[in-house]
């Protein structure tokens, strides 16, 4: 390596360090290298996503996705859109969430005969995704709804509705905003 690529990794480590402890210092977290060269709200707004909306960098996204206004999308989540995905206001999309709108079964079983099947997917205003939850094509998640981590969402699910497990099933249902039967966390709405 030449003397000006080393000056160049010197340079870069320095910046490196200086963005580090800047989000350290302000939010105590360490992050992938990648996060600290981007800003999850800029990528949001380039993407068309509602204002206030967030984004992580290590989020992958195809085809047609829409995000309404103040919407957090986790870091390390998968938003297919091949087949339409609309995710509303005010909701969290935790980390590791994927969220399909396309499979490749009968694809895959037909030996290439078969297409694959597309069905849009519908994530209503003010609903919680838990962590590293599937959702499949063709779901409808109504507004309020609450889903719990690790769990895989194949049917809809009603508004204000609690949902968990594989394949996902109702926890409890909220009977229109009462928050107190569907926090995750008891005492914690």
């Amino acid at each position: 390596m030449g003397q000006d690529g080393k000056s160049e990794t010197k340079k870069n480590l320095r910046l490196f360090s200086l963005l580090y402890t800047i989000k350290k210092i302000r939010f105590n977290r360490v992050l992938p290298i990648f996060e600290y060269l981007n800003n999850r709200n800029i990528k949001a707004q380039k993407l068309g996503f509602g204002e206030g909306s967030s984004c992580y960098d290590s989020v992958y996204i195809f085809g047609n996705v829409k995000v309404g206004q103040h919407t957090f999308i986790g870091p390390f989540c998968i938003l297919d859109g091949s087949g339409g995905l609309s995710i509303g206001s005010y909701c969290s999309i935790s980390a590791g969430v994927h969220i399909y709108t396309h499979d490749s079964v009968k694809w895959a079983v037909s030996k290439g005969k078969e297409m694959y099947e597309y069905a849009p997917v519908f994530i209503g205003d003010g609903c919680y995704i838990g962590p590293h939850t599937v959702i499949a094509k063709g779901v409808k998640i109504a507004e309020g709804a609450i889903i719990g981590a690790c769990s895989f969402v194949n049917r809809d699910v009603p508004a204000y509705t609690k949902v968990a497990g594989v394949p996902a099933h109702i926890i409890s249902t909220g009977g229109g905003q009462n928050l107190n039967n569907l926090c995750p966390y008891k005492g914690a709405a």
